[in-house]
């Protein structure tokens, strides 16, 4: 039976890399970009956001499920960062984005959220996302997520600050790169759901508006 089980074990990997073309799958989450080309609240107080500067040793990877490693299209960070924005313009502020490296000084930051005219500058990091299974038929695939949030006014001031760490399990069975897709879009939106239900961010919020 075991024998078997590890039969099915590498027909499984011969199927992900024969859909995929080689030994990465790349999956294609929806990054929502669009949310900063929707149009002005009136009177509504802007955040600036930046994008969660990715401080993982890999920041191509996002799992590897048996020989098979994980890829995003556009840089999970990047996705993330996105769909908080987009959580945030439907909570009822203005989003404009801007890019930095995540290694200015904090008088920087500051400046450029003057410059914007922003009430808040969105900063973070990702520190951790991983989904990893040595054996996608004998064993559920784990995604787990580690990352920060801190929040500035435009006097340097910490407005809001958390860590939080996401997790997702998924038994992938012969499901494939499809199911590998569907457990990395599970894992992103468990990452952006854990802040989003913070009751401390959820007060923070209903204050800065």
């Amino acid at each position: 039976m075991k024998s078997l089980a590890k039969f099915w074990s590498l027909g499984f990997l011969v199927m992900l890399v024969a859909t995929s073309g080689c030994m990465t799958w790349v999956a294609k989450p929806e990054d929502m970009s669009g949310v900063y080309n929707k149009p002005t609240i009136i009177g509504a107080p802007t955040i600036i956001i930046t994008n969660l500067s990715d401080k993982r040793r890999d920041t191509k990877l996002v799992g590897r499920i048996s020989a098979l490693n994980l890829a995003t299209e556009t840089p999970v960070n990047v996705i993330i960062t996105n769909r908080i924005a987009s959580k945030l313009r439907d909570a009822g502020f203005n989003i404009q984005k801007v890019e930095l490296t995540g290694f200015e000084s904090k008088s920087d930051r500051i400046a450029v959220l003057k410059r914007k005219g922003g009430k808040m500058l969105f900063t973070g990091s990702l520190d951790h996302f991983f989904i990893a299974s040595s054996d996608a038929i004998l064993e559920a695939a784990k995604g787990r997520v580690s990352f920060r949030v801190d929040i500035l006014d435009d006097r340097g001031n910490s407005l809001f600050y958390g860590r939080y760490t996401a997790r997702t399990e998924k038994h992938l069975g012969l499901d494939g790169g499809p199911g590998c897709e569907r457990l990395i879009e599970e894992t992103i939106q468990a990452t952006v759901n854990k802040l989003l239900n913070d009751t401390q961010f959820q007060q923070f919020l209903l204050k800065a508006r």
